[in-house]
């Protein structure tokens, strides 16, 4: 809990400190990022449920490539290795010529968790500072296992 607390403080103060020149624009209809290619981390997460038989550092790397496909793997929360593919949309809520602040989602297939290979609908929210992503994961309950709130880091290039 007290890293994703951490997490959560350090997007806050990241996004005020880079728009204290200049207040954000908000927009109420959401538009469509055009996303760039990536780097991505693996999580640090967040199980809703304590248990010491799930792992919290997933570690892993992925690339995000040609507006948004995605593939990746990394060691998940049961102690195996996953391997992600599909696409992520982003919908830009506030910007300004320093940051901004989206919400997303990824769609697509992961493998390494029970039942072989899943459909994966996940939701988002990143702060874009520069080239750096901060990207809030929000992966809901499946059958038995716990909502988990997971931290990625992203770098564009």
């Amino acid at each position: 809990m007290q890293t994703i607390s951490k997490l959560f403080a350090i997007l806050a103060l990241a996004l005020l400190s880079s728009t204290s020149a200049q207040a954000l624009d908000f927009d109420f209809v959401p538009k469509t990022e055009t996303l760039p290619n990536a780097v991505v981390s693996g999580f640090e997460a967040w199980h809703s449920e304590r248990n010491d038989e799930l792992n919290g550092h997933n570690t892993g790397i992925g690339v995000r490539l040609f507006d948004g496909y995605t593939v990746g793997t990394y060691y998940n929360s049961i102690r195996r290795w996953s391997v992600y593919a599909g696409r992520e949309f982003q919908w830009n809520l506030a910007s300004n010529e320093y940051a901004s602040l989206n919400v997303g989602t990824v769609v697509g297939f992961i493998s390494g968790y029970i039942g072989g290979v899943k459909i994966m609908a996940i939701p988002e929210i990143v702060t874009v500072i520069k080239q750096v992503e901060v990207a809030v994961i929000i992966i809901p309950r499946y059958t038995k296992d716990p909502v988990t709130i997971a931290g990625q880091l992203r770098y564009r290039f």
